[in-house]
């Protein structure tokens, strides 16, 4: 049996790497799922997640898009590890998503 895959989405970031998501398919098996990391040299790595898995994943990465677009510059490093966590960039990313912010 031969196995396939297509390439769904390709980011290759500065320093050489690229991050893929990969549909692989074989017959008479189901669609599996992929996020593959491949450095500039050496082995790729492929991780395989349930569904929830990439779904909390994703949930998380376009919070991440609509927080991250306010820069954020630490001055109490330890306050800021308690309070920077994934559930407070989602309900930030909420906020924003909600109103217009002017300084």
């Amino acid at each position: 049996m031969s196995t396939s895959e297509n390439v769904l989405l390709r980011e290759k970031n500065d320093g050489g790497y690229s991050l893929s998501i990969i549909a692989k398919f074989q017959e008479p098996f189901p669609v599996s799922y992929i996020i593959r990391v491949t450095p500039p040299h050496g082995a790729q790595v492929d991780f395989i997640s349930t569904l929830e898995g990439f779904k909390n994943i994703g949930e998380l990465l376009m919070a991440l898009y609509h927080f991250a677009g306010t820069k954020l510059y630490p001055t109490n490093a330890e306050k800021l590890k308690e309070v920077l966590t994934a559930d407070f960039i989602k309900r930030f990313a909420e906020l924003r998503k909600s109103g217009k912010f002017s300084v």
